[in-house]
């Protein structure tokens, strides 16, 4: 090829970019078009270098946002020209963080069908192994501490790769090239089977999860540690386990949900369509309320009084073999206790759980951000959610217009998420909960600080309820205190404005809003 007709071009590519197999498809893409040069995370996104044919170059840009994986949310690609370095190889550097923070990262995935198949391959090397994942599945943002999405900057860290992960790891024809979470029995986390006072279950090895389902089916609660916390399980068909739990835990009567090992074992207790179904079986795998059907075998005490059943299919390797392995559904609510906030780190889940749950089923990957279950219910065909949680957050809402300042929102007392914004991005945080207990509100700050960190935004306004009992409230005061400028905003409004954003609505248009969800503090300092 001729100097003249060789061009180079530093492209950049924005949005959820990071920990979808990017940049394994980059690769393949620039050797598809015969390319050379190089790509890496960075703090912005994907940066790539590509020199070659300028016909090919334009086929190559055009094809990173039109062919992009399936996981991966371009939001744009621009490019400027560079000059022409005669590389030899296309190549992925090391990431490289830089000042600003653009990168987004994505949700947690449910275990992909490949990695399904090798779980359950008896020739397979993973066979069994409940942490299996790759680039199209796993944990993302439970295990991520900041960006560029990395192995270092997540908390599989504190895992070496063993000579075959790595192989895997370095191979561009490998699913697993570049999966920052790869490992395996070698070198990865490991299960363990536990006693409520934290003895050790001897049981041969790889046997954990088995013995914990033959336990479930002995009218036990079995707190078990997932992507973003524990849970709390038993037998939804055996009513005396079900009123164990629910006196334990100190829960009256508000339902617990399901967890299905496939949507046969939902049509056994609900009644689907196949709207319902295809949400119960996305990537995001969230918790959708079902009519349940009348002989749904399903006690009583699970559901008290009511038509509905939230039901959520396996979406981790441990939730698919716990689920084959018992042969039934099984109760799966949030490890806690009533009013508390889901617990996630191990000595707290022992503190809390311990007068709970019979047994812990455990691992030694830590989980960096708690994040409940998503909770979703469809009508007219269209899916709504009650709670935004796991498998969507963190997310960003793409706004209309850009924001003119970096902003955040507070969010109100009961169901509590928060909101961040900067440009023309929004970012609802996952459920946080109810602020009166402590440990929620400690979960907000927490929540609000990593999120500041991971998308680099710099509060410059604070907005808040009007109750000035909330304490998100009194929070947004602190930060006025500290010199933010600080705008309260009544009940209704927000509902009406939150409502324009989701229809990509200007915030100035002119709209006649109707609000029917109680009470608020008004503008006149009554509720």
């Amino acid at each position: 090829m001729k100097a003249s007709t060789v061009e180079r071009r530093e492209v950049s590519v924005r949005g959820i970019v990071q920990g979808v197999g990017f940049r394994p498809f980059v690769y393949a893409l620039a050797l598809r078009h015969g390319l050379t040069g190089l790509v890496r995370n960075d703090a912005e996104g994907v940066r790539i270098e590509a020199e070659g044919a300028p016909e090919e170059l334009e086929r190559f840009v055009r094809a990173l946002g039109e062919d992009a994986p399936p996981l991966a949310v371009v939001e744009s690609v621009g490019w400027q020209p560079l000059a022409a370095l005669g590389d030899l190889e296309f190549r992925i550097e090391e990431s490289r963080e830089g000042d600003r923070r653009r990168a987004l990262v994505s949700p947690d995935v449910a275990t992909c069908d490949d990695c399904l198949a090798e779980l359950l391959d008896p020739s397979d090397r993973r066979h069994r192994y409940p942490f299996t994942n790759c680039t199209n599945c796993g944990p993302r943002f439970t295990i991520t501490r900041s960006v560029p999405y990395d192995r270092a900057t997540t908390t599989m860290s504190g895992f070496e790769m063993c000579p075959g992960c790595q192989r895997e790891y370095d191979d561009p024809a490998d699913r697993r090239f570049h999966a920052q979470p790869n490992a395996c029995p070698v070198c990865g986390p490991r299960v363990r089977l536990l006693d409520r006072f934290g003895h050790e279950l001897r049981v041969k090895p790889g046997d954990p999860i088995s013995r914990a389902a033959q336990i479930l089916r002995g009218r036990a609660v079995v707190a078990i540690k997932g992507l973003g916390g524990y849970h709390l399980a038993c037998d939804p068909f055996d009513a005396a386990a079900v009123r164990t739990l629910r006196g334990r835990k100190v829960r009256q009567d508000k339902p617990f949900a399901l967890m299905a090992r496939d949507l046969a074992q939902v049509r056994g207790l609900c009644r689907v369509t196949p709207e319902e179904e295809a949400l119960l079986a996305s990537a995001a795998r969230p918790i959708v309320l079902l009519e349940r059907r009348e002989d749904d075998g399903v006690a009583e005490e699970v559901a008290p009084r009511q038509k509905t059943l939230g039901v959520m299919l396996t979406y981790t390797p441990l939730h698919h073999l716990l689920l084959r392995d018992a042969g039934i559904p099984l109760v799966m609510t949030s490890g806690n206790n009533s009013d508390e906030p889901i617990a996630y780190r191990d000595e707290e889940a022992f503190e809390q759980l311990c007068d709970i749950a019979d047994y812990f089923l455990v691992h030694d990957r830590p989980i960096h951000v708690r994040c409940d279950d998503s909770v979703f219910r469809l009508a007219g065909g269209r899916p709504y959610p009650l709670r935004r949680s796991r498998g969507y957050a963190p997310a960003p809402l793409r706004m209309a217009e850009a924001f003119a300042r970096h902003t955040l929102a507070c969010g109100g007392e009961l169901k509590n998420t928060f909101c961040l914004a900067k440009d023309r991005h929004a970012f609802p945080s996952h459920h946080i909960g109810d602020l009166e207990n402590y440990e929620t509100l400690r979960s907000f700050r927490e929540g609000v600080e990593h999120y500041c960190r991971l998308f680099d935004v710099h509060p410059e306004l604070v907005a808040y309820d009007l109750h000035p009992e909330y304490l998100s409230t009194k929070y947004a005061r602190e930060l006025e205190e500290g010199g933010l400028q600080a705008v309260g905003i009544q009940h209704h409004h927000a509902h009406i404005a939150s409502c324009l954003a989701d229809n990509e609505r200007p915030a100035a248009e002119r709209v006649i809003g109707v609000a029917l969800d109680g009470t608020g503090y008004g503008t006149d300092g009554a509720v």
